[in-house]
């Protein structure tokens, strides 16, 4: 039997040897595409897209506080890190942020994205931040799902496929 997500997922900060194991995962079980913008034309891993992926998560460990307004957090599913999520401030709203997320394929469609979602969700709550926003695809029915099951209200897909979520404050956000 499979235990239940809450039992096994877990966010954790990015210190230097968390962040080889995610570095580690990417490049051994995820597309360049879905971790890193494209920076190869065909969207292969390369060291660019490594050190690019080192410096994000380096870069993002101050908090939302710090310079980039961003924070990144490492998903551990039964002990093994297995992707990572971040929040990102609006630009003129510390109480609304943008969260993203990327998994290992190996990972995917055992519930390890929704539980991650929700602790994403109680680490905003607990940071300040009321109102949760997120862009996906049409195509990605796995993300939808996710978002939608946790409160986002999604829009209609623009012409390039692009969906955007909003999630408003709830009483049962804190972690």
């Amino acid at each position: 039997m499979t235990p239940k997500p809450s039992d096994a997922v877990e966010l954790v900060a990015v210190d230097d040897a968390v962040l080889d194991a995610l570095v580690r995962i990417a490049v051994e079980d995820a597309s360049a595409d879905d971790v890193t913008p494209p920076l190869t034309a065909d969207g292969s891993w390369s060291d660019e897209r490594v050190a690019w992926l080192r410096a994000y998560h380096r870069d993002r460990r101050a908090c939302l506080a710090g310079p980039c307004r961003e924070r990144t957090w490492a998903v551990r599913a039964e002990g093994t890190i297995v992707g990572a999520v971040r929040l990102a401030a609006g630009p003129t709203d510390d109480a609304a942020a943008e969260l993203g997320i990327w998994l290992a394929r190996s990972t995917r469609g055992r519930g390890v994205g929704a539980e991650a979602v929700r602790l994403l969700i109680g680490e905003a709550s607990a940071s300040g931040v009321a109102t949760l926003s997120a862009s996906t695809l049409e195509s990605n029915r796995a993300a939808l799902r996710i978002l939608r099951s946790a409160g986002f209200s999604t829009d209609q897909p623009g012409p390039d496929g692009a969906v955007e979520a909003r999630r408003a404050p709830s009483r049962t956000d804190r972690a």
